[in-house]
């Protein structure tokens, strides 16, 4: 009988734990209902805060209050870039000289200064890797993070989430560590915790997100959200750089992440395969969406995507849906459809009553049946949307 109530007791606490796991901290509404985003490098000029009119929010932003200003005055919410994995080994970078702190360099296992890796990727010459787990960069970067926070802006954007697991700086006496015995994967996760508090400290309604290429689980709980970069396209390849079978397994993995208090960021680079800028937009777009993801371009689409970008869905009424050929979402004021890669699909849309359907990719109103069902075909590896005109 002992045992039994042991056990008993065992699955009622991790029944327990599963479902605070699974409830998780509450979203940050504007940011799960954002849909689409964007990102900008350049100059935030007045003419490029313009063309941001109306984007939920873009990730870029200079931390200065007047460009902030201008950008809230756009209705547009911005986000500055900051990155925790490197730095250049001169010059000040996020208000610091690395030169003046060699206690904050990774130290490799050989005893030699970490080297980025986008040295030879990205032709980053003189950028090096530095330790999340050295107190005084630990500090400088909280310090830094203030400073960006009290312009205005409303969250950052941590790029480079991928931090070089090892670091060897005491056992060469180069510097101490804060958390010794753990490695960088525990102390970065730690930093962006700490991030996260301060950011929260200029609002509620303040985020992080965090870019490690691919969502990882190891940040869940330590950000608000995560990105998948390079969705579908990207600028290494003039082929779609992920097949039917890894998007399903994207959306298996991570369109949980908003009942998880998170939300995957999906950015796709457009303009390098062989197809038509058009399809690859509504095609990104639409995966993006069936699998729960907001997305994003970073303004490579041009005119191809402007109207995916004043596209308002609305909240999502149901899960994915899959049928013969085809997957598809239905949201508040609209409808999502992709078609397998290898074959396309004739199917209807399942909306009679609607007064009427708008086909955003080709700018027109689909004619009803006698029985005032839509039909539509979709060829192979197309995504398509579907406005509803509801009566």
């Amino acid at each position: 009988m002992a045992m039994c109530r042991l056990a008993c007791a065992a699955v009622i606490l991790l029944l327990a734990l599963s479902s605070a796991r699974a409830s998780g901290p509450s979203a940050i509404d504007w940011l799960t209902k954002a849909e689409v985003y964007n990102g900008w490098y350049k100059a935030w000029d007045d003419v490029a805060i313009a063309k941001m009119r109306g984007t939920p929010f873009v990730i870029g932003c200079p931390p200065e209050r007047k460009v902030v200003d201008k950008a809230h005055a756009m209705g547009v919410r911005a986000l500055t870039y900051v990155t925790f994995y490197q730095m250049p080994g001169k010059g000040v970078y996020q208000h610091a000289d690395l030169s003046q702190h060699p206690d904050w360099n990774i130290i490799t296992p050989e005893g030699k200064d970490g080297i980025s890796v986008f040295v030879e990727s990205e032709g980053a010459v003189g950028w090096v890797t530095v330790c999340q787990n050295s107190p005084g960069y630990r500090k400088a970067m909280l310090d830094y993070v203030k400073f960006v926070m009290d312009q205005g802006v409303d969250g950052l954007f941590i790029d480079n989430g991928c931090p070089e697991v090892v670091c060897e700086g005491p056992k060469y006496g180069r510097h101490k560590h804060i958390y010794p015995g753990k490695d960088n994967m525990y102390a970065y996760r730690e930093l962006l915790k700490d991030v996260r508090a301060e950011v929260r400290k200029h609002g509620a309604d303040k985020v992080t997100i965090v870019n490690p290429g691919e969502p990882r689980e190891e940040w869940i709980g330590a950000c608000d959200g995560q990105m998948l970069e390079s969705y579908i396209c990207t600028w290494a390849s003039d082929r779609r750089w992920h097949s039917e079978a890894q998007l399903l397994d994207f959306q298996k993995r991570w369109a949980s992440f908003p009942d998880r208090g998170e939300v995957v960021v999906a950015l796709s680079y457009l303009g390098h395969t062989k197809n038509p800028r058009r399809e690859d937009a509504f095609y990104c777009y639409a995966w993006a969406r069936i699998s729960g993801f907001v997305w994003a371009d970073w303004y490579t689409g041009g005119n191809d995507v402007t109207a995916i970008y004043k596209l308002r869905l609305g909240q999502p009424t149901g899960k994915m849906e899959t049928g013969d050929g085809y997957y598809l979402r239905r949201f508040e004021r609209g409808i999502v459809v992709a078609s397998s890669e290898k074959r396309g699909a004739a199917l209807d849309l399942g909306c009679n009553g609607v007064k009427g359907v708008l086909d955003v990719f080709e700018g027109k109103h689909l004619k009803p049946g006698v029985s005032g069902e839509y039909r539509v075909a979709i060829e192979p590896g197309q995504g398509r949307v579907y406005l509803l005109d509801r009566p």
